[in-house]
């Protein structure tokens, strides 16, 4: 979570909100701690191991209490004395790591469609990276919440809903600031080697960053996600950080960061209360942040 704006903001202006946030990260830590501890060893090393079939069933027996899994599951046995809530939480997590470990087929980033023409490739590759992190499934357990929100409360607020759009767009920010800390320096060469303009390889970015934003108030979000995008395009170009998989988005500058929060809850604001006309700066200000830092990358290609 180092870096990551979202919990910065949240600890900062929503400390009432504790239990909420416990649970959701509570929720979202599963993918990290789910994760096989011999998956860390390349295959062609471990096949090279001289184990006897009878200590290669040993070895998968013992790293079992290598994976953090199984030592909160002793912990949540302890502290609060219910064995059924531990065995809860263990089984999600074997059930996770035999899914997406043992059954690649089962793996729904496999299965998501090519999008056609000239980006569709580059914008499914996109995506398929944008969901090996852990910020656009904290958007959707708040989009779940919000949505569950609307249908069962009698009386629900309009601000809260704005809120919680401006949230699942602030639970992406920090990822908006990094657009290239997935991608290898094997993926920048293949990027020189496409015949494609600056501008269009960072739209494929942001078409990825759109498709996974599920907003409550649409307008509002989009208002917010366009100021986003256009720091994020500044910032990516200009100071790279390299992410983790299955991680949230960390170490981004603090400035354009904060210059984000700032942008978001204002545009945002503007548009779902004082007129849609807003939307229309927003929009711009993206586009102007498109064609600049799209020439930036076609500089920084050619030299």
């Amino acid at each position: 979570m180092t870096g990551n704006t979202f919990f910065l903001v949240t600890f900062l202006m929503l400390m009432q909100s504790g239990p909420f946030l416990r649970i959701v990260l509570g929720t979202l830590v599963l993918f990290p701690l789910s994760g096989d501890p011999l998956g860390k060893i390349p295959a062609e090393r471990l096949a090279l191991w001289p184990l006897s079939r009878r200590n290669a069933i040993l070895l998968r027996m013992a790293s079992v209490w290598f994976s953090p899994a199984a030592w909160i599951t002793i912990g949540l046995l302890i502290w609060v004395a219910q064995p059924a809530f531990a065995l809860m939480f263990l089984g999600a997590t074997l059930l996770y790591a035999f899914v997406s470990g043992r059954i690649p087929a089962l793996n729904p980033l496999r299965r998501i469609p090519d999008f056609g023409g000239p980006l569709g490739g580059l914008i499914r590759k996109n995506l398929r990276e944008l969901l090996t992190i852990l910020d656009p499934y904290l958007g959707l357990v708040l989009s779940i919440g919000g949505t569950l929100y609307r249908v069962l409360s009698s009386h629900f607020e309009e601000n809260a809903l704005l809120i919680l759009s401006l949230l699942i767009v602030l639970s992406m920010s920090t990822y908006a600031l990094c657009l290239f800390g997935l991608d290898t320096a094997a993926g920048f060469t293949r990027y020189r080697l496409l015949p494609l303009s600056g501008w269009l390889i960072l739209a494929a970015k942001d078409a990825a960053f759109l498709l996974v934003l599920l907003p409550l108030v649409p307008l509002a979000a989009l208002a917010g996600a366009s100021v986003v995008l256009a720091v994020g395009h500044y910032a990516s170009l200009n100071a790279r950080t390299v992410q983790r998989r299955w991680r949230f988005t960390g170490g981004a500058p603090l400035g354009p960061a904060l210059l984000q929060v700032f942008l978001l809850f204002s545009a945002g604001s503007m548009v779902f209360h004082s007129s849609r006309l807003v939307l229309g700066p927003c929009l711009l200000l993206y586009l102007a942040s498109l064609w600049y830092c799209g020439r930036q990358w076609d500089r920084m290609s050619l030299g």
